[in-house]
């Protein structure tokens, strides 16, 4: 016989009243609230994903060449399951670059990875990708951060950001004062996504009082960057540079100036007016041709324009500008092998006179002790080359960055130097090899092919993940039950190795370190073409 309410509706109203809730909480597991609107993630192996969130309005149209513009606000909730196209790009053969194909302008996005949208307020750890300003997106299956959110109960948060000419063209002394920031549009969607991230994350269980920003290479670039603008001093509490690509910080306004004339000479463009009519597809082909001319793929990166950002960063670290936060930075042991073994590039015959004019161009009479030094701590002049342009291209810039900030705030040093099992190259410890460690993504297969199956990799990423979490958590990396990771200062210059041991060094390489003591690495000397010029047999880069 059913059962029925009928005599005594109030009894079908209490339970209506006590099982709604319940339904409403298991309906909205899965769903934020964003200042745009809702966003529905998915729950995927203990982890709430949400793909492709925007934080800024598509900058097509026009808002091209334009700042970042606040989102547009959407009714009911929105399906956020899927990445954002990727920002418009030349797509190469770079592993670490992988599924970045599908593109568009609307791509101002982001990806979040939480343990539950609850009011649980985990450290947000937010990660900026490399690329060399032109490449690159938060689609790249080696940056998933569900082993990292789930290994740490942390909230990982990936974004894209604007690249090549619709990013870092500079515009101003072109079109007038509305596009004085014309040159570091990239830079500003950065800005634009940490400020989502402050206003946002919560609703993800986040906290948004302790953001650690991370990154490698051009992403490593972009920390040092954002640690010395205004805009940016409540957006993060701490910052990771994985292999700072130092020589790439900015370029001065009459050079940038220079260079967006040239591109717009060869797009066939007179205005920006007419820059604007044209296809983003148009604007990305042509970036191969304007490498193939006096540029080279280094071209396009952020400009010292007074506006955004006011001269180069490590001047304004040294004068004590930056933020004063816990900073963890280092190198990667063989960076150079990337560039020899993806793209193919003969440096090891590199002859020892042209490297010696190349070094000569920002170190002066010193060149020729400097190459010396190397050649004779290396078994073969081959070698030689690579560490003296791994040294040159990163790891100085790395040594430079530390020795300034380490006097007024805790700052903590690596050395990455696990070597690749990979039978398809010897990449050594190459540029990005330690992406798939930091991640926890060392058993994907495209990572495999990178890393190899070397056997002592899955304590070392395991070791890799819980520093990286812990600094987010504390702002400082040692490991409970390991050796204590020590502050880096100019007396011990400790380094912790990350490689087949994990141990603490004291200045490592002290040879070859010293014999750059009179090289700046501030991006004046050696300016960008200069260092660049390194990763070339005779002239100009390539990437």
């Amino acid at each position: 016989m059913p059962i029925v309410f009928i005599s005594r509706p109030h009894h079908a109203a209490w339970i209506l009243a006590a099982i709604f809730p319940l339904l409403a909480n298991a309906r909205d597991s899965s769903v934020a609230v964003t200042d745009a609107g809702e966003v529905r993630g998915a729950e995927e192996s203990g982890i709430l994903v949400f793909r492709g969130i925007p934080y800024a309005a598509a900058p097509a149209g026009d808002l091209r060449f334009e700042p970042p513009r606040p989102a547009p606000r959407w009714s009911g909730v929105r399906d956020a399951l899927d990445f954002m196209p990727a920002c418009p790009q030349l797509v190469g053969r770079d592993p670490t670059e992988n599924n970045n194909s599908i593109m568009s302008e609307d791509c101002l996005g982001l990806n979040v990875w939480t343990r539950a949208v609850d009011h649980g307020r985990r450290p947000v750890m937010v990660f900026i990708h490399g690329g060399a300003f032109i490449e690159g997106s938060a689609r790249n299956s080696w940056q998933d951060g569900a082993a990292l959110a789930r290994r740490g109960n942390v909230v990982v948060v990936t974004l894209q950001y604007r690249l090549g000419p619709l990013g870092f063209l500079e515009l101003a002394r072109i079109g007038g004062s509305d596009y004085a920031s014309s040159g570091n549009l990239g830079i500003l969607d950065q800005v634009a996504a940490l400020r989502w991230v402050r206003q946002n994350i919560a609703g993800f269980g986040g906290d948004p009082d302790n953001v650690t920003l991370f990154g490698e290479s051009v992403g490593a670039t972009s920390v040092g960057i954002l640690m010395t603008l205004p805009s940016t001093r409540d957006l993060f509490h701490k910052a990771i540079l994985e292999s700072n690509s130092g020589t790439r910080v900015g370029h001065n306004l009459g050079r940038a100036t220079a260079m967006a004339r040239a591109y717009m000479r060869l797009v066939g463009a007179k205005s920006v007016a007419d820059l604007k009519r044209m296809r983003w597809q148009d604007l990305r082909d042509a970036e191969q041709r304007f490498f193939d001319s006096a540029f080279g793929d280094s071209t396009f990166g952020p400009t010292w324009d007074g506006v955004v950002i006011a001269g180069p960063p490590l001047h304004t670290i040294q004068s004590g500008g930056a933020m004063r936060i816990p900073v963890l930075l280092g190198t990667n042991l063989d960076e150079v092998r990337y560039w020899t073994e993806i793209e193919e590039l003969p440096l090891q015959s590199k002859p020892r006179p042209t490297l010696t004019k190349q070094v000569a161009a920002f170190a002066g009479s010193r060149a020729e002790d400097i190459v010396s030094t190397y050649a004779r701590l290396n078994p073969t002049f081959g070698d030689a080359v690579l560490q003296l342009e791994t040294d040159a291209l990163w790891r100085m810039a790395a040594i430079r960055m530390a020795e300034a900030l380490c006097q007024r705030q805790p700052v903590y040093m690596y050395l990455f130097s696990y070597q690749s099992s990979s039978p398809n190259a010897h990449y050594g410890a190459a540029h990005a090899m330690e992406l798939p460690f930091v991640f926890g993504n060392i058993d994907a297969l495209d990572a495999i092919a990178f890393t190899g199956r070397a056997p002592y990799r899955q304590a070392l990423m395991e070791y890799m993940q819980d520093a990286w979490i812990q600094f987010a958590r504390t702002g400082n990396p040692s490991v409970t039950g390991t050796t204590p990771w020590p502050q880096y200062e100019t007396a011990q210059r400790a380094t912790m190795e990350l490689g087949p041991v994990i141990r603490v060094l004291s200045d490592p390489y002290p040879e070859q370190r010293k014999a750059w003591a009179d090289v700046p690495f501030d991006n004046v000397r050696p300016d960008g073409d200069q260092a660049t010029t390194l990763l070339s047999e005779n002239g100009p880069l390539v990437h």
